[in-house]
């Protein structure tokens, strides 16, 4: 197979290795030098492990010698920071926790307290945690060792606290499934804090579906207390506090859809000037696969009057690290103007050699009667540390209001092995 510049394609086996899987190389050494530029420009910069690294355990020991002299703080660096290199963050943070049990009182009272004594300046109107990671490890503590009844206001004082240097959202979460009912006062008078970070807590801890975070499913059952305070912070006037609700409606969208499509259409009978960026975002799930009651919710028909007339890929073979051009041709068959939201479908090939397909937005906008348009967008191809890319066959199609009109498709091709 022929490619740019006279390269040549060559057919062999995966990583040299006697396998029925085949990747094509590339034989020319001037394409081997454009993918070896491409992937050095789309490594990661910046390893995220590295937030807590041991200047932030040395801080950790400073911080907390300075409220309790008994600490030993140096032992306590010598013997955490040298085995934080191989661990991912969450597994650091664990660690640090590990080693602050042994070297603090006790007493669970008594050590989460002179943790909550320890803490830094509180963060200021916009979340730029930077070296506030290091408190990290302070949640994981609490929740660990601040479960049992006798410790419930020490600990939760010390998540109030903590959620105003660093957010509490992981460390709240044992609390809420341990004690549901307990905390929903504590949850009620939070959502009235002058701060905006404890507000936040209030919707970003109880998510369903939090990144990293515990499943809490300690509401199930009853999901009407807490859909009471997303009602009220959905309306708050930090954009911060704004789009936690928005991703845990999202969140919840997952599992019981007719929830969340119910109180965004009883929250409009109460119009307020959030509430049109908090259903979009909050029913971007939805509106990816199309669902009519979320398209209608924001003025979009499920039926649209328009003929895709084309659809075409500038390359049909594309080197892993470029971008793919998708040029679209709409034309309206309608008789009325026409809301349309477009987006484009990508289907990754898979280890299993199956396409699994994920969604991008593209184009919001309304179509007037006999209108004709060209679009065009780009589409990037790299790996990720959340999505891994594989050679061969993918396929790319147009999806207006929640309907596929057409694709078309591609291989992606890989550098060699060396």
């Amino acid at each position: 197979m022929s490619l740019l510049n006279g390269a040549r394609l060559i057919e062999g086996p995966l990583g040299g290795a006697a396998t029925s899987k085949k990747v094509w190389y590339l034989s020319s050494i001037s394409n081997q030098s454009r993918f070896a530029n491409t992937i050095m420009e789309t490594k990661k910069q910046y390893e995220f492990s590295a937030v807590l690294s041991p200047e932030l355990v040395h801080e950790i020991g400073q911080d907390i010698r300075r409220v309790h002299a008994a600490f030993k703080a140096q032992a306590f660096y010598e013997t955490t920071a040298p085995h934080l290199e191989g661990k991912l963050v969450k597994k650091r943070g664990e660690w640090i926790a590990e080693q602050l049990y042994q070297y603090l009182p006790k007493d669970p009272a008594q050590s989460i307290a002179i943790l909550t004594a320890s803490l830094g300046p509180k963060l200021g109107d916009a979340a730029n945690f930077g070296s506030a990671f290091k408190y990290l490890p302070h949640g994981t503590f609490v929740s660990q060792h601040g479960l049992e009844p006798v410790h419930f206001e020490v600990a939760t004082r010390f998540l109030y606290e903590m959620t105003q240097r660093f957010s509490a959202e992981f460390a709240i979460r044992p609390f809420l499934m341990r004690y549901p009912d307990r905390m929903l006062p504590l949850l009620q008078q939070w959502a009235n804090d002058p701060n905006q970070h404890v507000r936040r807590l209030v919707s970003e801890g109880t998510r369903t579906r939090l990144p990293w975070g515990m499943r809490v499913t300690a509401y199930d059952s009853d999901y009407a207390p807490i859909m009471a305070l997303l009602e009220q912070l959905h309306q708050d006037q930090e954009l911060y506090v704004r789009r936690s609700v928005a991703n845990h409606l999202n969140d919840l969208t997952k599992d019981r859809p007719e929830l969340v499509l119910d109180a965004l259409a009883h929250w409009q009978e109460t119009d307020h000037e959030h509430l049109p960026w908090v259903t979009k975002h909050a029913l971007r799930t939805l509106l990816k696969a199309g669902h009519p009651k979320a398209l209608a919710l924001l003025g979009f028909q499920a039926e649209v009057a328009v003929n895709l007339e084309a659809l075409t890929l500038a390359q049909s073979e594309l080197l892993l690290g470029e971008q793919q051009v998708i040029t679209a041709e709409l034309a309206s068959t309608g008789t009325v103007p026409q809301q349309l939201m477009m987006d484009y479908l990508v289907f990754y090939k898979k280890a299993n050699g199956q396409l699994q397909p994920k969604v991008f937005k593209w184009k919001t906008f309304t179509l007037a009667p006999g209108e004709r348009l060209v679009l065009h967008k780009k589409h990037p191809f790299r790996s990720f540390s959340t999505r891994k890319v594989y050679p061969g066959l993918h396929r790319i199609a147009l999806q207006i209001n929640g309907q596929v009109l057409g694709e078309a498709s591609f291989e992606l091709l890989f550098p060699p092995k060396k």
